[in-house]
């Protein structure tokens, strides 16, 4: 796989029921070049079972599972365990327009 431009991190506790909506909102994006890094903070929900759905959907969808240390260590993890050089935070139950990569490329680039 190629290095992507962009990584999504998205941490997530206990988000089972907003994470789809996340990560549809990130596979709909226009511009291509990015992975997602589901970090699961130990939830005790559903959490594992829908992001390791969406693995197989796309494989540019990763996930990790740590033990419980709160979103900001959840979201350095998925940092760390990156090569990208362009890093979206993402929290699971946010989600962003389908050209907001594309708009940030080109401003980027700009």
């Amino acid at each position: 796989m190629n290095k992507p431009f962009f990584s999504i991190i998205v941490p997530c506790y206990n988000q089972a029921d907003y994470l789809d909506e996340c990560l549809e909102s990130i596979i709909s994006q226009t511009f291509t070049s990015w992975e997602c890094i589901i970090v699961n903070d130990g939830s005790p929900d559903d959490s594992e079972g829908k992001a390791k759905k969406w693995t197989e959907k796309d494989s540019r969808i990763q996930y990790l599972s740590i033990k419980n240390g709160g979103v900001a260590n959840a979201r350095n993890v998925g940092i760390d365990s990156t090569t990208a050089d362009w890093i979206l935070p993402l929290d699971a139950d946010d989600k962003i327009g389908s050209e907001y990569l594309e708009r940030a490329k080109k401003s980027i680039d700009e």
